[in-house]
């Protein structure tokens, strides 16, 4: 894989984190009654906009893996040259970036 391709897919990646970061932190901040959050799929897609819906658990979880990220299921083929599926869920995988 072209290394441009490469920085793109990390830039996404971590665009898409932030995003995921700052949805949980006003959940958070408001006392949200919230079985499930609103997530975007961090996959490196630019023009995806599909939403998961996680609990606040199952994204900490995702999250004690700093190189851990969850995307819907079938987007993770467009960054298996740089990561690999850890797991499969209902809905959504979590991989790990290997680059």
């Amino acid at each position: 894989m072209a290394d441009s391709s490469a920085e793109r897919i990390k830039a996404n990646n971590k665009r898409f984190r932030e995003a995921n970061e700052t949805i949980q932190g006003k959940a958070d901040e408001l006392d949200a009654d919230m079985q499930r959050l609103p997530f975007l799929c961090e996959c490196p897609v630019e023009d995806c906009v599909e939403v998961l819906q996680l609990t606040r658990a199952q994204y900490a979880e995702i999250r004690e893996h700093g190189d851990h990220y969850v995307t819907v299921a079938g987007h993770e083929q467009a960054e298996l040259s740089i990561a690999e599926v850890v797991a499969r869920h209902d809905g959504y995988v979590v991989i790990e970036k290997t680059a």
